[in-house]
């Protein structure tokens, strides 16, 4: 679950991620203190829960709401914002899911945040399920939409291994996009006549994708050491690394010396590829 943060109050930032990214499905992919660069955000970024946490601003962060409805973008909405009963009004007729007085409570805020995901991924599983039954979902966009849902995927996935803005990102975006496009696996891909690089180049891409992975594996080890029983760390742990590797690499975190684990690039894309699917399923 993606969500984005406006707020003109510095300090909570910090409390409000490590509350929404507590649970390992949820990322925030923005934040932002400007009503005017958080709309250019949102043309552009796939949000599906917006937090406006405004007090100075309020009216503003009301006013983004209808905005953002005219070119038709409509992720739900949190406000946190003064104890005023006409503003809370004002606030649910805009079409805000949840209105929390500030200060809030961290508890209350969690809840809630948990509450309108869950609600968001119930409102998608049954648009998913009308498109598959209706019949003005034709056979020619059905495939468009599961493709947006892989590329996603893999979006969430590099961003929750902590390597969205490492330099190798973009060439790891590259050629998941020629597997998906093509459905083939790493091994089959043509990389003069998809991606235009020659060896050198190929070479070149392949030692910054290494890097990125490195970070990657070590951001995953230290995950399972914190969490050892989340499924979703060793699902990940298998299918993008191969698990004896991320155990090295968590035996290495907890011993200065211990050898190192392994990155197979065809590995981790072959894995990318079979996670993207699972959104299918």
């Amino acid at each position: 679950m993606n969500f984005y943060l406006l707020s003109d109050d510095e300090s909570s930032v910090s409390i409000v991620q490590n509350i929404i990214e507590s649970d390992f499905s949820n990322s925030l992919v923005g934040v932002n203190f400007d009503v005017d660069s958080a709309y250019d955000d949102l043309l552009q970024l796939r949000v599906d829960v917006m937090i406006i946490n405004c007090l100075e601003i309020f009216p503003e962060g009301l006013n983004l709401i209808k905005r953002l409805a005219q070119v038709h973008i409509k992720p739900h909405f949190i406000v946190v914002g003064p104890h005023n009963e006409a503003y809370k009004d004002e606030a649910y007729r805009v079409g805000i899911d949840a209105y929390l007085d500030y200060p809030f409570n961290h508890l209350e805020f969690k809840n809630i945040t948990k509450l309108v995901g869950s609600y968001c991924q119930v409102v998608d599983k049954m648009a998913e399920i009308n498109k598959l039954t209706s019949g003005i979902a034709t056979p020619f966009n059905r495939p468009q939409s599961k493709h947006r849902l892989r590329t996603d995927r893999i979006h969430s996935i590099l961003r929750f291994l902590g390597i969205a803005s490492e330099n190798g990102c973009d060439d790891i975006l590259r050629i998941a996009k020629v597997m998906v496009d093509q459905n083939i696996p790493f091994s089959k891909i043509d990389f003069q006549e998809s991606l235009s690089l020659n060896e050198h180049e190929k070479k070149s891409a392949f030692q910054r994708i290494r890097r990125a992975l490195r970070v990657g594996i070590c951001n995953l080890a230290g995950m399972c050491i914190e969490y050892p029983e989340n499924e979703v760390l060793l699902e990940y742990a298998n299918s993008l690394f191969d698990f004896q590797n991320v155990y090295n690499e968590m035996q290495r975190i907890r011993e200065v010396g211990a050898q190192r684990g392994q990155i197979s690039i065809q590995h981790f894309f072959d894995g990318l590829l079979q996670e993207s699917y699972r959104e299918d399923t």
